[in-house]
């Protein structure tokens, strides 16, 4: 079963200050603890954690080292790093180069070309059992942290294949950690972002209410998300249709064409997409509380009682 070794802790760690002040030991000592809440939210979901060597302590009072989870790419492995640009060659040079140690090699490929995560997964496609990154990849680190590994671990997911990764609903906690540490994740980053399972356009709405497989390779509850559909200048009649649905109301059939004009105007104006008090207010507007009865049916296949949706940017 192949192994994910995350270095976040290291890639972080490194740029702390030497703690030559008393100001500067509390940061070290701030970090520690934050690092122990990160190895064990990684080995919860099956991720093997490189620690650095002088901060062996911050798992002191994990429940890793209770678990004897605690573990670090030091030893047998040896981590080959680099190889950027090898995706077109894998399978005529760099495989058949290594294939031979796989067993003893940790591949870590860079991301300067932008392939890593494809590089990662093909070298754990092959057999080999170890690949390290980090959580969050280039984008948080630069493109010589690796690859980023939660889109490595999704990757083999949807190919089916048994990674003895669980829990990857927790992934929000990680994202919540990493905000924590000061680094800055756009909603719309691949796997992390919140945004990523926001919908508007009209006929990807229609598309994904019917047959959501179609359009995504994994459930946004895979990594603990939910599916906002989103209404703006792309939506459509079904789009404001379940989002009425979705916030407990029923919008007049006669009504939706001139809805849809004043959404489009006013995600136009304040150029992005509209949240629900928007929303709900241009409803109001159009059509007083006693007109809009109550969504007591489903509506293209969701259910009509009201439900929450937190909306942000298309």
């Amino acid at each position: 079963m192949p192994q994910l070794v995350d270095r976040t802790l290291c890639l972080l760690y490194r740029v702390l200050p030497a703690a030559h002040s008393q100001e500067e030991r509390q940061t070290a000592d701030a970090f520690a603890l934050w690092a122990g809440e990160w190895i064990d939210l990684m080995h919860h979901m099956g991720f093997v954690v490189e620690i650095p060597p002088d901060l062996q302590f911050a798992a002191a009072s994990t429940k890793a080292r209770r678990t004897g989870k605690r573990s670090t790419p030091y030893g047998p492995w040896a981590r080959l790093s680099g190889c950027c640009d090898a995706l077109y060659t894998f399978e005529t040079e760099l495989w058949p180069r290594f294939a031979a140690i796989k067993d003893t090699v940790e591949f870590c490929p860079g991301d300067h070309a932008g392939c890593a995560t494809a590089l990662a997964v093909l070298w754990l496609l092959k057999g080999a059992p170890r690949v390290a990154g980090c959580i969050g990849g280039s984008a948080l680190y630069g493109p010589d942290a690796g690859p980023a590994l939660e889109e490595v671990a999704l990757s083999l997911h949807a190919q089916g294949l048994e990674t003895g990764l669980t829990h990857l609903d927790k992934l929000p906690e990680a994202t919540a950690l990493l905000k924590e540490a000061g680094q800055d994740i756009s909603h719309h980053k691949a796997v992390l972002g919140a945004d990523i399972f926001a919908v508007e356009s009209g006929i990807h709405v229609d598309g994904i209410v019917k047959k959501p497989f179609l359009y995504e390779p994994y459930t946004p509850a895979t990594v603990g998300l939910e599916r906002q559909i989103v209404v703006g200048k792309h939506s459509g009649r079904v789009s404001l249709r379940i989002k009425a649905s979705q916030l407990g109301l029923n919008l007049p059939r006669t009504a939706e064409e001139h809805m849809l004009e004043l959404v489009q105007q006013l995600a136009e104006r304040q150029q992005c997409s509209l949240t629900d008090a928007q929303f709900l207010d241009l409803c109001h507007a159009c059509h007083p509380p006693e007109s809009l009865s109550s969504a007591r049916t489903d509506c293209c296949g969701l259910s009509g009682a009201t439900v929450s949706v937190e909306v942000g940017h298309a």
